[in-house]
Protein backbone atom coordinates (compact mmCIF):
# COMPACT_ATOMS: atom_id res chain seq x y z
CA UNK A 1 0.00 0.00 0.00
CA UNK A 2 1.26 3.09 -1.15
CA UNK A 3 1.15 6.46 0.76
CA UNK A 4 0.43 9.70 -0.51
CA UNK A 5 2.69 12.36 1.39
CA UNK A 6 0.64 15.86 1.34
CA UNK A 7 2.63 18.47 0.74
CA UNK A 8 1.54 21.79 2.50
CA UNK A 9 -0.22 24.24 0.33
CA UNK A 10 1.14 27.80 1.63
CA UNK A 11 4.47 27.60 -0.19
CA UNK A 12 2.54 27.85 -3.66
CA UNK A 13 0.19 30.93 -2.20
CA UNK A 14 2.97 32.27 -0.78
CA UNK A 15 4.82 32.30 -4.36
CA UNK A 16 1.21 33.57 -5.92
CA UNK A 17 0.27 36.39 -3.48
CA UNK A 18 4.31 37.48 -4.43
CA UNK A 19 3.58 37.23 -8.17
CA UNK A 20 0.60 39.13 -7.93
CA UNK A 21 1.95 42.23 -5.44
CA UNK A 22 4.68 42.23 -8.61
CA UNK A 23 2.43 42.49 -10.96
CA UNK A 24 -0.06 45.37 -9.50
CA UNK A 25 3.14 47.37 -8.92
CA UNK A 26 4.30 47.09 -12.28
CA UNK A 27 1.13 48.01 -13.89
CA UNK A 28 0.93 50.63 -11.07
CA UNK A 29 3.91 52.52 -12.56
CA UNK A 30 2.78 51.75 -15.82
CA UNK A 31 -0.22 54.28 -15.46
CA UNK A 32 0.57 58.07 -16.58
CA UNK A 33 -0.74 58.74 -13.00
CA UNK A 34 0.20 56.11 -10.52
CA UNK A 35 -2.18 55.48 -7.53
CA UNK A 36 -0.82 56.23 -4.38
CA UNK A 37 -0.11 53.41 -2.22
CA UNK A 38 -1.70 55.22 1.03
CA UNK A 39 -4.73 58.20 0.69
CA UNK A 40 -5.23 60.82 2.74
CA UNK A 41 -8.80 61.33 2.31
CA UNK A 42 -8.83 64.49 3.95
CA UNK A 43 -6.59 66.16 1.73
CA UNK A 44 -7.94 64.85 -1.23
CA UNK A 45 -11.71 66.52 -0.12
CA UNK A 46 -10.01 69.65 0.58
CA UNK A 47 -7.99 69.80 -2.37
CA UNK A 48 -11.23 69.16 -3.94
CA UNK A 49 -13.30 71.77 -2.90
CA UNK A 50 -10.58 74.06 -2.77
CA UNK A 51 -10.67 73.57 -6.69
CA UNK A 52 -13.77 74.36 -6.82
CA UNK A 53 -13.44 78.11 -5.02
CA UNK A 54 -14.86 76.96 -1.85
CA UNK A 55 -13.23 77.66 1.11
CA UNK A 56 -12.18 74.84 4.12
CA UNK A 57 -13.03 74.83 7.86
CA UNK A 58 -11.50 72.33 10.09
CA UNK A 59 -13.96 71.08 12.60
CA UNK A 60 -11.84 73.09 15.29
CA UNK A 61 -11.92 76.51 13.24
CA UNK A 62 -15.83 75.64 12.95
CA UNK A 63 -16.27 75.40 16.62
CA UNK A 64 -13.96 78.53 17.10
CA UNK A 65 -17.05 80.29 14.43
CA UNK A 66 -19.90 78.81 16.30
CA UNK A 67 -18.24 80.90 19.28
CA UNK A 68 -17.59 83.95 17.37
CA UNK A 69 -21.21 83.96 16.39
CA UNK A 70 -22.50 85.77 12.64
CA UNK A 71 -22.21 82.40 11.03
CA UNK A 72 -24.69 80.20 10.15
CA UNK A 73 -24.47 76.73 9.99
CA UNK A 74 -26.45 74.93 6.84
CA UNK A 75 -26.52 70.90 7.20
CA UNK A 76 -26.75 70.11 3.65
CA UNK A 77 -28.33 66.05 5.12
CA UNK A 78 -31.59 64.93 5.16
CA UNK A 79 -34.34 66.38 7.26
CA UNK A 80 -33.88 62.67 9.27
CA UNK A 81 -30.65 63.07 10.10
CA UNK A 82 -30.37 66.40 10.67
CA UNK A 83 -33.86 66.13 13.54
CA UNK A 84 -31.10 63.44 15.64
CA UNK A 85 -28.20 65.62 15.50
CA UNK A 86 -26.88 68.82 14.02
CA UNK A 87 -24.59 72.11 15.07
CA UNK A 88 -26.57 74.35 17.36
CA UNK A 89 -28.02 77.03 15.17
CA UNK A 90 -27.85 75.51 11.71
CA UNK A 91 -30.58 75.28 9.61
CA UNK A 92 -31.34 72.50 7.10
CA UNK A 93 -31.01 72.66 3.69
CA UNK A 94 -31.19 69.05 2.55
CA UNK A 95 -28.76 68.50 -0.71
CA UNK A 96 -31.85 67.86 -2.50
CA UNK A 97 -32.83 70.86 -2.62
CA UNK A 98 -30.56 71.22 -5.66
CA UNK A 99 -33.07 69.15 -7.52
CA UNK A 100 -36.27 70.53 -5.75
CA UNK A 101 -35.62 74.16 -6.01
CA UNK A 102 -32.72 75.63 -4.14
CA UNK A 103 -34.38 79.18 -4.39
CA UNK A 104 -37.11 78.44 -2.33
CA UNK A 105 -35.27 76.16 0.38
CA UNK A 106 -33.14 79.23 0.84
CA UNK A 107 -35.70 82.08 0.22
CA UNK A 108 -35.12 83.89 3.86
CA UNK A 109 -31.15 83.69 3.87
CA UNK A 110 -28.85 86.79 3.25
CA UNK A 111 -26.96 86.24 0.40
CA UNK A 112 -23.67 87.87 2.15
CA UNK A 113 -23.73 86.11 5.34
CA UNK A 114 -20.99 83.90 6.04
CA UNK A 115 -22.01 80.44 5.88
CA UNK A 116 -20.44 77.05 6.81
CA UNK A 117 -21.94 74.10 5.22
CA UNK A 118 -21.20 70.71 6.21
CA UNK A 119 -22.88 66.71 6.14
CA UNK A 120 -22.15 63.67 7.86
CA UNK A 121 -18.27 62.71 7.20
CA UNK A 122 -15.80 62.88 4.81
CA UNK A 123 -17.41 60.44 2.30
CA UNK A 124 -20.11 62.64 2.04
CA UNK A 125 -20.75 64.84 -1.23
CA UNK A 126 -23.48 66.91 -0.17
CA UNK A 127 -22.40 69.59 1.80
CA UNK A 128 -20.22 70.36 -1.42
CA UNK A 129 -22.34 69.79 -3.54
CA UNK A 130 -24.75 72.45 -1.91
CA UNK A 131 -22.04 74.76 -1.83
CA UNK A 132 -21.91 74.78 -5.16
CA UNK A 133 -25.49 75.16 -5.77
CA UNK A 134 -25.37 77.99 -3.24
CA UNK A 135 -22.36 79.47 -4.68
CA UNK A 136 -23.95 79.38 -8.64
CA UNK A 137 -26.87 81.08 -6.73
CA UNK A 138 -25.04 84.23 -5.65
CA UNK A 139 -23.83 83.36 -2.02
CA UNK A 140 -20.85 85.07 -1.87
CA UNK A 141 -19.22 83.95 2.08
CA UNK A 142 -19.27 80.05 1.69
CA UNK A 143 -16.83 77.94 3.42
CA UNK A 144 -17.24 73.88 3.98
CA UNK A 145 -16.33 71.67 6.85
CA UNK A 146 -15.00 68.31 4.59
CA UNK A 147 -14.99 66.14 7.91
CA UNK A 148 -19.08 66.69 8.66
CA UNK A 149 -20.87 66.05 11.93
CA UNK A 150 -18.48 63.18 12.34
CA UNK A 151 -15.52 65.25 12.30
CA UNK A 152 -17.27 68.12 14.60
CA UNK A 153 -18.17 65.78 17.23
CA UNK A 154 -14.71 64.41 17.20
CA UNK A 155 -13.41 67.80 18.23
CA UNK A 156 -15.79 68.29 21.02
CA UNK A 157 -18.39 70.35 19.14
CA UNK A 158 -21.64 70.70 20.70
CA UNK A 159 -24.50 69.19 19.25
CA UNK A 160 -28.27 69.57 19.33
CA UNK A 161 -30.87 67.54 18.24
CA UNK A 162 -33.15 64.56 20.07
Amino acid sequence: MLHQVRRPAWPEFVVLLIISVMAAWLVNVGRPEPLPWWADFTAKKVEETTRKGLAVLTPAEAIAALKADGQLFVDARDPDEFAMEHVPGAVNISADALLMGLDAAVSGLAKDKPLIVYCGNLACPKSRDLAEGLKASGFSALSVMPEGMEGWKAAGGPVEGQ
